[in-house]
């Protein structure tokens, strides 16, 4: 008989949290957030740390979203690897971005340190792992171009890989400023940070669809409204949803994770993206294993957003820890997140077009937590001022 899985809370979220109360009734501020992730409390930061009476929405609570759903990877760089971001972009803009995400990944390591988030952002390194000879040739190619530009990598033979890492890998790129998040704990203590700063955070509080741009009308939530002249709608896969004007540039798209009973043994010590980054997994700081991907085996089923799981994809990801990576744990945790995917992968980072004070963040592939945390910022900076030079960035030609 066939394995029978069902959806249980995320890992990141299976701890007891009090939510904020929700809004009710009308309210007015110099700006209005939407989304209570990772760029969303970016962008509200720092609209108030300029001055600006700031209102953030949450749909449901903090991090419920793909904040609190993903992989826990802090990686720099863009969703797409070095080489073929040299290749799109061209080598000085891909540089120059890949330069930032090493800036703004160090910022967020500092940031957590100062907010009591230390234990919950980990600086482990990442090894992307080759699974095949010709895989092996492109992370070859990945260290070389790394190195030649000037950024940290080192090449880790099959001979320098953890046991366990040499049942699946020829070969690794190593990156060790890379770090491992308890992705839940880091956006909710960046939560408490922003109110401390000044935002005013509602929770189970989603705000009414199509958003409306500030000439338009109030944002409208199911008991309350807010009017304010910007609004930064700051959501990753339900982008295309709030948006329409984004939905022929986007999809929502999700993927799946599995989390283990603790393992005694430390197995491994770095972040692993695999197969090209099909898999990816990590043992987290209590000794479990939180393994994610397949997507290629969801393939067409996975451009949904609905937070609803496939038995097949969990069922295969239960038969990766048993027969690729030899572990017969005890699955406790299965979930998805819903996350916003490109056919180009550009993230979506600026003012909307034709709706003054409107302005919009999202679609990070998967790979949101540096690329997030920056261009939430960046839209504040845009929106306060008319001008960032980290929303050029995201941005290249």
């Amino acid at each position: 008989m066939p394995e029978s899985f069902t959806a249980t809370t995320p890992y990141w979220l299976d701890y007891e949290y009090e939510p904020r109360p929700a809004l009710e009734g009308p309210l007015h501020a110099d700006a209005c957030v939407i989304g209570g992730g990772v760029s969303g409390l970016s962008a509200a930061r720092e609209l108030a740390r300029r001055g600006l009476d700031t209102v953030l929405l949450e749909a449901r609570t903090i991090a419920s979203g793909a904040s609190g759903r993903n992989g826990g990877f802090l990686l720099a760089g863009p969703a797409i690897f070095y080489p073929e971001a040299c290749e799109r972009y061209g080598r000085e803009p891909a540089s120059r971005l890949y330069a930032r995400t090493l800036e703004i990944q160090e910022e967020i390591y500092e940031l957590a340190a100062g907010i009591g988030a230390a234990d919950a952002v980990r600086r482990v390194g990442c090894l992307r792992l080759a699974t095949s000879e010709d895989e092996a040739a492109h992370v070859r190619t990945h260290v070389e171009m790394l190195r030649a530009d000037g950024f940290p990598a080192e090449l880790i033979t099959r001979d320098g890989l953890p046991a366990l890492l040499q049942r699946i890998g020829h070969t690794a790129c190593l990156t060790e400023h890379d770090g491992a998040l308890q992705p839940a704990r880091w956006i909710r203590a960046l939560a408490a940070q922003a109110e401390r700063e000044g935002v005013r955070i509602y929770e189970g509080s989603a705000a009414e669809a199509p958003v409306p741009a500030p000439g338009e009308g109030s944002v409208r939530t199911p008991a309350g409204s807010v009017g304010a002249p910007l609004v930064i709608v700051a959501a990753d896969g339900p982008l295309p949803r709030l948006l329409p004007a984004f939905a022929g540039q986007a999809r929502a798209r999700r993927l799946h994770m599995v989390a283990t009973v603790p393992i005694p043994e430390r197995l491994f010590a770095n972040l692993v993206y695999a197969r090209w980054g099909y898999e990816y997994f990590q043992q987290t700081a209590d000794g479990r294993l939180a393994l994610g991907g397949l997507s290629d085996l969801d393939g067409e089923r996975s451009y949904t957003d609905r937070e609803e799981g496939d038995q097949e994809v969990w069922a295969a990801l239960r038969r990766y820890l048993r027969d690729d990576l030899g572990l017969d744990v005890e699955v406790t945790h299965r979930w998805v997140g819903v996350v916003g995917y490109a056919a180009d992968d550009r993230v979506r980072a600026g003012a909307v077009p034709g709706r003054d004070g409107l302005f919009a963040t999202g679609v990070y592939g998967g790979h949101g937590n540096v690329i997030g945390f920056m261009a939430g910022r960046a839209m504040a900076e845009l929106a306060s001022s008319g001008a960032s030079q980290d929303a050029e960035l995201l941005r290249p030609p």
